[in-house]
């Protein structure tokens, strides 16, 4: 650019080489690409946007606590990003995702319970059977794998079932047939009445060849106290083990009884899913209408507006730096003394200033002295020479006017007063 050219302008638009006419062709430039913009986004079809609200509470365990809830959701809000589910509402509709609609399935962050489901696309009944589609299969793809999961667990607590029920068998045996528990406790009192019986031991009569009758301590009956200790020492452990064996038991009847209820429940919930679509009782319809285009028509504008501003900016540089520039002529500049000239001068910078005193006089002195200052002045008039009568004159001039001035403001009306 010409340094003329550039003096004028501002520093932003010298750098951006918007000079002259330059910024309304920009302008005219950048307008007519966004109206064309513009245009093509009025031209694309309206689209409509489908908002549900998957309610998992409704299909989950009851026995659920906050943070199972919490994860049982976020994994349907998961699920429905799977390819399964996707393919699956392909087939269903007919409709491909990123081609026909978007959507976006995310946990609400309102509740720790439902889910969020938001479908965009150019038909009304597209965007709501979309979002109820992708909800059916999230969930029953995901109920699916959790009753897997369900009925995989109740196998397994069935198996350690049976395990346990095989080993309390062979602790029957081991007890002779009979409930450990019930066999410990007859061996422990069959020791003690045998111990308590050993302190006072009975007496019987006996007779000898003579006839007469002696009293001698009864023997011990069969089997023996070391037998009988010997089988208590025994059967403690087998009991130890059997009440052992019958609270695990107890333990996984009460998870399987839970693993049922829970089965039930998914394969309840899974038979709700059928009559989803004509009876909705877990996916809810918030809201379905036409999105606004007031983005749309922003992006359409700007998307062509700004490429083209940007493209005339550089074409505006490529002609200055290509263009030759006009020769400007150089002027000397005039000698410049930093420290100034300083010239006399024939004037006075200010004024001469006369000051008189102020006086305060009485009125009838004041008109003696008067008439005294006119004589002498007429006297001495004719003495002295031209300077000196010119220089009386102009001081006796003065002289009576500050008087009558004094005379009008100070000192008649001092006078007065003092009178």
């Amino acid at each position: 650019m010409a340094d003329g050219d550039t003096n004028n302008s501002g520093e932003l638009s010298s750098f951006l080489h918007l000079t002259g006419w330059r910024p309304l062709i920009l302008a005219l430039v950048a307008g007519l690409a966004g109206a064309f913009g513009l245009f093509g986004a009025l031209s694309e079809p309206a689209e409509f946007q489908a908002r549900y609200v998957i309610f998992a509470d409704r299909v989950a365990a009851d026995d659920l606590t906050p943070a199972q809830l919490d994860i049982f959701v976020e994994e349907i809000a998961q699920t429905a990003k799977f390819p399964v589910v996707i393919n699956a509402v392909e087939e269903t509709t007919g409709l491909i995702e990123e081609e026909d609609y978007t959507i976006t399935v995310n946990q609400s962050g309102s509740s720790v319970a439902t889910i969020d489901i938001n479908v965009v696309t150019e038909n009304f009944t597209d965007a709501r059977t979309i979002a109820i589609e992708t909800g059916i299969e999230a969930l029953t793809v995901t109920l699916e794998k959790t009753l897997g999961n369900l009925e995989s667990t109740a196998d397994q607590i069935r198996v350690a079932l049976q395990e346990e029920d095989a080993r309390i068998a062979e602790l029957r045996i081991e007890a002779g047939g009979l409930n450990p528990t019930v066999a410990y406790d007859v061996a422990v009192q069959t020791l003690i009445d045998r111990r308590a019986r050993n302190l006072n031991p009975p007496l019987i009569a006996e007779v000898d060849a003579d006839g007469n009758e002696t009293l001698v301590i009864e023997p011990e009956p069969e089997p023996p106290i070391a037998e009988l200790e010997a089988e208590v020492s025994r059967l403690e452990p087998v009991d130890r083990e059997y009440r052992q064996r019958v609270d695990v038991i107890d333990g996984l009847n009460g998870r399987l009884a839970d693993r049922q209820n829970a089965i039930r429940d998914a394969n309840a919930a899974l038979l709700s899913l059928e009559t989803e679509r004509e009876q909705p009782l877990i996916i809810s319809e918030v809201v379905t209408e036409e999105t606004s285009r007031i983005a749309g028509l922003l992006t359409g504008l700007l998307i062509f507006a700004v490429p083209a501003a940007l493209l005339m900016i550089l074409v505006f540089t490529i002609w200055d730096f290509f263009r030759k520039k006009p020769e400007v002529p150089l002027r000397r500049a005039e000698d410049f003394e930093p420290a100034g000239v300083l010239e006399a001068q024939g004037t006075r910078a200010l004024p001469e200033a006369n000051f008189t005193p102020l006086v305060v006089v009485d009125e009838d002195e004041e008109d003696n002295d008067d008439r005294t200052d006119v004589l002498a002045d007429s006297s001495g008039g004719d003495d002295d020479g031209g300077d000196g009568d010119r220089r009386k004159s102009d001081d006796d001039t003065s002289t009576s006017k500050n008087r009558r001035s004094k005379d009008g403001r100070w000192g008649r009306d001092a006078s007065s007063k003092a009178g």
